[in-house]
C-alpha cells in the first residue's frame, strides 16, 4: 500500500479532489470524454444482452421491460406501462444513427445493475467515473401506486479493488423527473492509493422499484484526470516561435506545474501526431541544441515517481500544451578534420561548393575568397550567412611530425672504432610498438638480430669483425601514426660495410 510520506503530498490530494466535485450536468456532450479507459456506448443497431457478469438484471428483448429487467434499445416507447414513460427517439449523442442506450426498470429492492472491470491503471492518479442518465418517468401526480411519493433513480457509483476492497462510493442525488426527456451527467472522482492496477466500477440503484425509478443510461466513461501542466518559451507566452536552425532554444515548465516532485519526459514530433522521446531530457527545462530546420512540435509529460516507468502512457502522466518551433534554414557545412602542418608546408581550406543559393561567407581573417591558405598553427573558421541565419565551423592547425611511419637506415657504415658511424643505426623519430631487425651475409645466413631498437649492429659476427662488403637487412616494425592508429611495415635493403 502506498503511504503518504509528507503533509504537503496529503494536502495536494485533498485540494485536487476538492477541485473535482461530484458533478451533475445537463448539457449534452458527444459520447465519452477524451482519454476514457472505459467508454461504454452500447454500440449501434441490434445488440442483444450484455456480456455475462456485467449486470445482475434479467435481459428482456422487449420495448417495455418490467421490474428487474433491462434491454439495449435505440429508442424508448412512451406508451410503456400505461403511458408512464417519455418517448426518447435517440440515445445521448445527437445524430448517432441507431445508437443504443441501456434501459433499466429498477427491481423492487435496491440492487447492483452494472459492473465492469478496468485494468492496467496507475496508482496515485485521480480518475473520473461518469455516465449520462435520463429519468424516463413522466411528471405525474403522486398516487397510490407510488404511495404518494414519486420514485426517482438514486444511483450509487462504487469503485472497488479486484478483491472487493472499497476504494470509494458516492450516492448521487436523485435524478428527478422532467416535463421533457433530459440527459443528466453523473460523475465521481477517486484516487487509487495502493499499488493495485485493476479496479471494478459498479452502479447500484438505491431507490425502490415498482412505480417509477426507471431510467436509461449511456456513455459510461472512466478516465484519468491529471493536474494541469504547461510549458513555455523564454520571456513570452506565445505557443509558436521562429528561430534560426542550428541555434539553441530552451523550453521550461510554465505556471501549471503538473504533479508535485515529478519525473519528466520531453517529447518531439514532426506532425503533432507521432511523438518520440527526447533523449536525456528528464528535467523541468529542455534545451533544443541544435534547433532543426523546418517545423517541430514539443510537449512535456510528467508523472509521480511511482509511475516513472509508465510516463509515456497518457493514463499515467500529465500532458502539457504543445509548443511549435519553426527553424529558419541556415547554410550548414563541414570544413573537415583538423590540419597537420608538415615541414612548414601550407595547406588550403576551401569554401564548400554545396552551399545554398544566396549564402554569403567570411573567413576568420575577414577575407571573402573561396580559399584560405593556412601556414601557421592556430584556429581557422568559416562563417556562412543565409538570410540572417549564421553557421560556423572551426578547424585547428598544428605543427606535427608527419614522418612517424618512416625509418631511415644508412646505406654504409664504418665500424673502425673512430667513434664516427661505427654502428648501423635504425633512425626513427618516434617509438616502435613492435620491432625486429636482421642482417644477412652473402649466403643468406643471419649474422645479426635484434628486437630492441636501441641495440645496433657493430659490424661483427660472434665477436669477430666481418669482412668489407655488402650485407642485406630486413626490418619488421609497427608504429603509431599521427591519428594514433597502429601501422605495420616490413622493409628490406642493403648496407655497405667499409673500414
Amino acid at each position: 500500500m502506498l503511504v503518504c510520506q509528507c503533509k504537503s503530498a496529503l494536502l495536494y490530494w485533498i485540494i485536487l479532489l476538492a477541485l473535482l466535485p461530484l458533478a451533475v450536468h445537463t448539457t449534452s456532450l458527444a459520447q465519452c470524454a477524451p482519454g476514457a479507459i472505459i467508454c461504454e456506448t452500447f454500440g449501434a443497431g441490434p445488440r442483444g444482452a450484455l456480456p455475462s457478469g456485467q449486470t445482475n438484471f434479467m435481459y428482456r428483448a422487449a420495448a417495455c421491460p418490467n421490474d428487474g429487467e433491462y434491454n439495449i434499445v435505440d429508442a424508448v416507447d412512451g406508451s410503456c406501462h400505461g403511458d408512464a414513460w417519455h418517448t426518447v427517439t435517440e440515445d445521448h449523442t445527437p445524430g448517432d444513427v441507431k445508437g443504443n442506450m441501456f434501459i433499466v426498470n429498477a427491481s423492487f429492492q435496491p440492487s447492483e445493475f452494472f459492473s465492469q472491470k478496468a485494468e492496467g491503471l496507475c496508482p496515485g492518479v485521480t480518475y473520473e467515473f461518469s455516465m449520462w442518465v435520463l429519468n424516463i418517468n413522466k411528471v405525474l401526480q403522486p398516487g397510490i401506486c407510488d404511495e404518494y411519493i414519486l420514485r426517482n433513480p438514486i444511483i450509487a457509483m462504487r469503485v472497488e479493488q479486484a478483491d472487493g476492497t472499497l476504494i470509494r462510493e458516492v450516492v448521487q442525488p436523485a435524478v428527478t423527473r422532467s416535463a421533457n426527456p433530459v440527459w443528466v451527467q453523473l460523475s465521481m472522482p477517486f484516487v487509487i492509493q495502493t499499488n493495485a492496477n485493476d479496479v471494478v466500477v459498479k452502479l447500484i440503484n438505491k431507490g425502490l422499484g415498482g412505480c417509477g425509478n426507471d431510467l436509461v443510461i449511456d456513455d459510461i466513461s472512466f478516465r484519468p484526470v491529471h493536474p494541469s501542466l504547461s510549458i513555455q518559451f523564454p520571456n513570452t507566452s506565445a505557443s509558436e516561435t521562429t528561430v534560426c536552425a542550428d541555434t539553441r532554444l530552451t523550453l521550461s515548465v510554465g505556471a501549471a506545474a503538473g504533479y508535485p516532485n515529478p519525473v519528466y519526459a520531453w517529447q518531439q514530433s514532426a506532425d503533432n501526431v507521432n511523438w518520440t522521446p527526447v533523449p536525456g531530457s528528464g528535467q523541468a527545462t529542455y534545451t533544443i541544441n541544435p534547433v532543426r530546420a523546418g517545423r517541430t512540435y514539443y510537449r512535456l509529460r510528467n508523472a509521480q515517481p511511482i509511475n516513472s516507468a509508465a510516463i509515456g502512457r497518457s493514463q499515467c502522466s500529465a500532458e502539457s500544451n504543445v509548443l511549435i518551433v519553426n527553424g529558419r534554414p541556415d547554410a550548414p557545412f563541414n570544413l573537415g578534420d583538423d590540419l597537420a602542418l608538415c615541414d612548414g608546408r601550407p595547406m588550403v581550406l576551401q569554401v564548400p561548393n554545396e552551399l545554398p543559393a544566396g549564402t554569403s561567407f567570411v573567413w576568420s581573417d575577414q577575407s571573402k575568397n573561396r580559399q584560405l591558405t593556412v601556414s601557421t598553427p592556430g584556429s581557422y573558421w568559416l562563417e556562412t550567412n543565409l538570410d540572417g541565419c549564421t553557421y560556423s565551423d572551426t578547424v585547428q592547425a598544428e605543427l606535427e611530425n608527419c614522418h612517424l611511419e618512416d625509418v631511415y637506415i644508412p646505406d654504409a657504415f664504418s665500424p673502425n672504432s673512430d667513434a664516427v658511424n661505427d654502428k648501423l643505426v635504425v633512425i626513427h623519430s618516434g617509438d616502435f610498438t613492435s620491432y625486429s631487425f636482421r642482417v644477412y651475409d652473402r649466403w643468406g645466413s643471419v649474422i645479426f638480430s635484434s628486437r630492441q631498437a636501441e641495440v645496433h649492429w657493430d659490424g661483427t659476427f660472434r665477436n669477430q669483425p666481418c669482412p668489407v662488403g655488402a650485407y642485406a637487412w630486413t626490418i619488421d616494425y609497427s608504429v603509431l601514426n599521427a591519428k594514433n592508429e597502429e601501422r605495420h611495415f616490413v622493409r628490406s635493403g642493403q648496407v655497405m660495410l667499409v673500414r
